[in-house]
């Protein structure tokens, strides 16, 4: 079960003027004072996102908070946590610079990457700051923002250096998701059929249901994902499935290859394993797989089958895996809804559902 506590508040135009859930919730995290305000935002938001700076900066002064110092604007994508701390450095720093108090607040909003960095700064000054996570991707706000740990990459390893760092809340405007590019939108749908498929039968039912509207970039498909999602992962709590893939892709590319499609491809990789192992039937690993392709995940893949076809270099991602987690065991789906727990893979047999996917 999911040991989450923190508050999750969905906003529509969450800084527009007739907004209030974000200044209703500073409120209701202050003891007393209201707290001052530190920005960090992810630049592929801020450019994007047309006026957005004088709409927070009406939106603060219309509710009357604070802002303890400039905002703090970084990279988006895995460049923030592959910068050799730069980004995290400034972060840090500006919180420190700051003056940021106990009962002064962060927010933090971004894609996944940019969450990770924040978290992961923040988290170093005074053992941890309060922070909330407004995340700007359909990926984030399923998986990213509700995450109890914050990740960077240290030598090529995807998410090598962790800290806890669970957040002080939530908030999800799912308006942000329409600014960003194709690719990243349709990966979103990776990200919820990874966390269904092994928590939450209906939940994976109707996402296969929604797979090519959801490609067509209908805002009603997205929004009912999101909020679909969420209420899983609240129940459900996080899911290893497909990450010891994802994460192995992503650095064999030296994580050029985009977060969202390395999640497509891992989760396709271990439905297919899963069918050879028994754990699902055909039929539904074929509806899993088609669904990814569908919905516009699986279109990274002609631009990635160099890094599928080495696959003594990919299967070592199981050895990372062992590393990273400390054991070799992965999340496996047992039907689609359920979950089972492999101790050891099987190596062969993972090799026999690469060649499938090639």
């Amino acid at each position: 079960m999911s040991e989450e506590n923190y508050p999750v508040v969905f906003a529509d135009d969450v800084f527009g003027e007739d907004g209030s859930a974000l200044s209703e919730l500073i409120d209701s995290l202050s003891a007393g004072e209201k707290p001052r305000i530190l920005l960090v935002a992810d630049m592929n938001v801020v450019q994007r996102t047309e006026g957005l700076g004088t709409k927070i900066g009406r939106y603060l002064q219309r509710h009357e908070i604070a802002m303890a110092a400039s905002p703090i604007v970084v990279a988006g994508g895995e460049k923030s946590k592959c910068d050799n701390l730069q980004s995290a450095m400034q972060i840090a720093a500006s919180a420190v610079d700051s003056r940021i108090g106990r009962n002064d607040l962060v927010l933090v909003l971004g894609g996944g990457a940019v969450l990770d960095t924040a978290c992961w700064a923040l988290s170093q000054v005074r053992g941890g700051m309060r922070v909330v996570r407004m995340p700007t991707t359909v990926s984030s706000m399923i998986a990213g923002a509700h995450s109890g740990f914050a990740f960077l990459n240290i030598r090529g390893v995807k998410d090598s250096m962790r800290v806890a760092a669970e957040p002080q809340a939530v908030v999800i405007d799912t308006r942000f998701a329409t600014t960003v590019l194709d690719g990243v939108w349709r990966a979103g749908f990776a990200e919820a059929l990874r966390l269904a498929e092994v928590c939450d039968g209906a939940a994976t039912t109707r996402l296969l249901e929604l797979a090519e509207v959801f490609r067509t970039r209908d805002f009603g498909a997205m929004d009912e994902i999101v909020r679909m999602m969420t209420d899983v992962r609240r129940r459900c709590g996080a899911t290893q499935f497909g990450l010891w893939a994802s994460a192995r892709l992503e650095s064999m590319s030296d994580f050029k290859m985009p977060h969202g499609y390395a999640v497509a491809i891992g989760v396709a990789i271990n439905t297919i394993y899963a069918q050879l192992r028994g754990y699902i039937t055909e039929e539904e690993c074929d509806k899993v797989c088609a669904a990814l392709e569908s919905c516009g995940a699986m279109d990274c893949v002609d631009h990635s089958r160099r890094y599928i076809a080495d696959t003594q270099r990919l299967l070592l991602g199981l050895d990372a895996w062992r590393l990273s987690s400390g054991s070799e065991a992965i999340v496996l789906p047992k039907g689609l809804g359920g979950g089972i727990v492999e101790e050891k893979p099987d190596r062969e047999t993972m090799k026999a559902a690469l060649n499938m996917l090639k």
